[in-house]
């Protein structure tokens, strides 16, 4: 079925929404991964758009695999994820955790139909790591998966950097760190003339000392910030932004470089035992 066509002629990055079957069918050779983006639609306060997370999440992928060209091809992303404590301010959709197992479970699948077994996926949402947990340790259960990972890119983020940029007291959510981030990578999604810093209340602190803790309770933005922000996005800038996007990006590529060069004995090492996929077997 394959079609006689160069490489050269392939788009770059490989993204698979904007790509025709001969085309996935003759890149199939020399993709080595697939790297699946997640985000989530949510409010950012009146800062930037509420597919903030998403659109961060889908440029970075794309510029990875774009430096890696042709040995990963970037799945469509899923634009949903789990914003649950987000939904106290319009627009904002979540889904539920089966559900979104569920999408991470039929993209990968068919994915693996068609002949790719290693699977990276991206995100920029801390609500999403709970589910993404629950998907590499669940599909390699029962799905023929050689490697399944994840990579949070705001875990790549540079304390030392990060304590430059920030000078709110209490940050975290649509703040002068991702403003700054967003105008670097998609300054269409800023609202550059309605940037305002949060409007946070004392249960705001208290919150982030629970966080820092290691507490976690349920919760929703509106009990602590009447505008939805957590940190001052007027002190963003596109520079500084730049500065942290460039820390992120190459952390991004070694971590990507360790994975395609792994041997395969390494690989292995992240499926699940036979035993466990076929208990009767054994």
């Amino acid at each position: 079925m394959a079609c006689a066509l160069p490489m050269s002629d392939l788009p770059t990055p490989l993204q698979l929404t904007h790509m025709t079957w001969p085309e996935v069918d003759r890149a199939r050779e020399q993709v080595e991964l697939v790297a699946i983006p997640v985000g989530s639609i949510e409010q950012h306060g009146p800062n930037t758009s509420l597919d903030t997370d998403t659109v961060i999440c889908e440029d970075l992928t794309l510029r990875l695999a774009s430096r890696s060209h042709p040995r990963v091809l970037v799945a469509p992303t899923v634009p949903f994820g789990m914003a649950a404590y987000h939904m106290g301010f319009p627009g904002t959709i979540t889904l539920r955790p089966q559900t979104y197992l569920h999408v991470l479970e039929d993209t990968v699948a068919s994915l693996l139909h068609h002949g790719f077994k290693r699977f990276l996926i991206t995100n920029w949402h801390n609500g999403n790591t709970p589910v993404m947990t629950l998907a590499m340790q669940s599909l390699p259960t029962h799905l023929p998966i050689e490697f399944l990972a994840s990579l949070s890119f705001y875990d790549l983020e540079d304390e030392a950097l990060e304590k430059e940029l920030i000078q709110s007291s209490t940050w975290g959510h649509a703040d002068e760190l991702e403003t700054a981030e967003l105008m670097a990578l998609r300054p269409d999604r800023v609202k550059y003339d309605q940037l305002v810093a949060g409007d946070v209340d004392e249960e705001a602190r208290r919150q982030h000392r629970f966080w820092g803790r290691g507490v976690r309770r349920s919760h929703d933005f509106s009990d602590f910030t009447g505008n939805g922000a957590v940190g001052n996005a007027t002190l963003a800038t596109a520079d500084d932004g730049k500065r942290m996007i460039d820390v992120i990006e190459k952390r991004a590529d070694t971590l990507l470089n360790l994975i395609l060069d792994a041997p395969d004995k390494l690989i292995a090492q992240g499926r699940i035992p036979a035993w466990r996929r076929n208990p009767e077997s054994s």
